[in-house]
C-alpha cells in the first residue's frame, strides 16, 4: 500500500445498508461496518487520492467549511484502522 495514495483491497465484498456499508472479507471470514464518514474515506481509497484530498472531499461533502473539526486526524486514524484490519492492499 502506498501511504500517499491508499488502495482498498478489490477482493472484499461491499454491501450498502442504509447509512452504513458492510465489508465482507471472505479470506478472514470477517465483517466490517463502515459509518458514513468511513464510507466516504473507503470510496476514496482507490490509489488515486491522498489523505489530504480525502480530507478536502469530506469537508465539502459534509459541508463543514472552516469548523474546528480535526478531519485530517480522523482520516489518518481511519486509514490506520483500515490498514490494521488488512483492508488495504499492501
Amino acid at each position: 500500500m502506498s501511504p500517499e495514495k491508499p488502495q482498498r483491497r478489490s477482493d472484499l465484498l461491499e454491501k450498502p445498508l442504509g447509512d452504513e456499508t458492510l465489508l465482507y472479507d471472505a479470506d478472514g471470514g470477517e465483517i466490517h461496518v463502515l459509518n458514513a464518514t468511513a464510507q466516504v474515506i473507503w470510496s476514496l481509497c482507490d490509489g488515486e487520492h491522498t489523505p489530504a484530498e480525502m480530507t478536502q472531499t469530506l469537508a465539502a461533502q459534509f459541508e463543514l467549511g472552516d469548523q474546528a473539526i480535526d478531519l485530517t486526524g480522523d482520516v489518518k486514524e481511519t486509514l490506520t484502522v483500515f490498514a490494521q484490519k488488512g483492508l488495504l492492499d499492501s
